[in-house]
């Protein structure tokens, strides 16, 4: 984070010790975009809401926290601190196996990690095949092969690691689904804040959602907030 960013984020933080969350909110929100992978940042941004009573909001950014940083321990803590008080509020449908993965690696290295990897073997592959060229003809070509094929393997865990959740929270005190992307349309459940689903289209202003019970409904776009936020 560079001095300016560092400087925003230390007011931040002296205004939410002083009690003002609000204010402090709006700081780290003015950094949040060039930000927006910070673990740290969107932990204490759902430290603010969670103080101004937001929890929807709250539950965005902790879970935020968590997909950058799966071991943010006060991260989880606070979630989970959340979800006890969101006692409604429906569960997302479970994590899908390639998702799981993901959230494994990045516990373990971010995705520029293992691509960093992944070059550093590549390079690899090319001093040994230098070498066998130039310098020692007898050098076994396994050994060229097998930086590459781990390479490889690298570069398909980098991929892996991006994250790719589509689940969405319900931000505002409820949320009505509706048959059709229409609010003319039959309403088919009400759901409370904090509430949780999986997008899988959007028409317009509206979102269709699959709901950890398997139902499926549109919803007002407004009313919910993607995990991960859309990339400029």
């Amino acid at each position: 984070m560079g001095t300016d960013l560092t400087a925003v984020a230390d007011s931040a933080k002296a205004l939410y010790n002083l009690g003002r969350y609000s204010e402090a909110l709006e700081k780290y929100q003015s950094i949040y975009a060039s930000q927006a992978e910070n673990d740290v940042l969107c932990y204490n941004m759902g430290n603010c809401f969670a103080r101004m009573g937001e929890l929807g909001e709250a539950k965005v950014f902790f879970e935020r926290a968590l997909i950058y940083a799966p071991n943010n321990a006060d991260a989880q803590h606070n979630l989970d601190w959340i979800n006890l008080r969101l006692t409604d509020a429906l569960v997302a449908p479970k994590e899908e196996l390639l998702q799981w993965i993901g959230q494994w690696e990045r516990s373990i290295l971010s995705t520029e990690g293992w691509t960093f990897l992944a070059w550093v073997f590549l390079a690899a592959t090319m001093v040994l095949l230098v070498l066998r060229r130039t310098k020692n003809r007898s050098l076994n070509w396994r050994w060229p092969l097998t930086t590459t094929v781990l390479a490889f393997i690298l570069l398909g865990m980098s991929y892996l690691s991006i994250p790719k959740i589509k689940t969405a929270v319900v931000v505002e005190r409820n949320s009505y689904g509706y048959s059709e992307p229409s609010s003319n349309s039959k309403r088919l459940v009400l759901l409370s804040e904090g509430s949780a689903g999986t997008i899988l289209g959007t028409n317009n202003s509206w979102v269709y959602v699959e709901l950890g019970d398997g139902r499926l409904a549109w919803f007002k776009g407004a009313e919910w907030e993607a995990l991960l936020p859309p990339k400029d």
